[in-house]
C-alpha cells in the first residue's frame, strides 16, 4: 500500500515550480510559473503512476529521469518561448524542472 499522498506531492511540485522560477528565471517569472505548472498538470496522471512504481521498485531513478525527459509537456514551454526567452535558457529551465520533480518525488518516498 502506498504511503504517498499524491495531492501533497502535486502541491509540493507546484511550490517547487514557483521556487525554481524565482531562482532561475526571475525576469520571466510569470511565464516560467505558467509553463511549469502546466507541465505538472499535464503530467499529473503519469507522475502518480511513476511515483507508485518507483516506491514499489518497478522503476529506478534512471527510469524516472528518462520518462520525464521524454514528456512532451516539458517540450512545450510555450509561454517562455513566446516571451522570447532563448532556447538555451528554456532547455536549462526544463532540465532544472526535471531535477526538481525527481528530487521532490524521492523526498516523498519512504524506502
Amino acid at each position: 500500500m502506498s504511503t504517498i499522498n499524491i495531492d501533497q506531492l502535486i502541491q509540493a511540485l507546484e511550490s517547487g515550480v514557483d521556487s525554481l522560477a524565482k531562482s532561475t528565471l526571475n525576469d520571466y517569472l510569470s511565464q516560467a510559473k505558467t509553463d511549469g505548472e502546466n507541465a505538472i498538470d499535464d503530467m499529473k496522471g503519469n507522475l502518480q503512476k511513476w511515483t507508485l512504481e518507483l516506491e514499489s521498485g518497478v522503476l529506478t531513478a534512471d527510469d524516472l529521469a528518462f520518462l520525464l525527459k521524454e514528456q512532451s509537456a516539458l517540450d512545450e514551454m510555450t509561454t517562455l518561448k513566446q516571451a522570447g526567452l532563448a532556447e538555451v535558457r528554456v532547455d536549462q529551465f526544463k532540465s532544472d524542472l526535471i531535477n526538481m520533480i525527481t528530487n521532490t518525488i524521492f523526498s516523498f518516498i519512504k524506502i
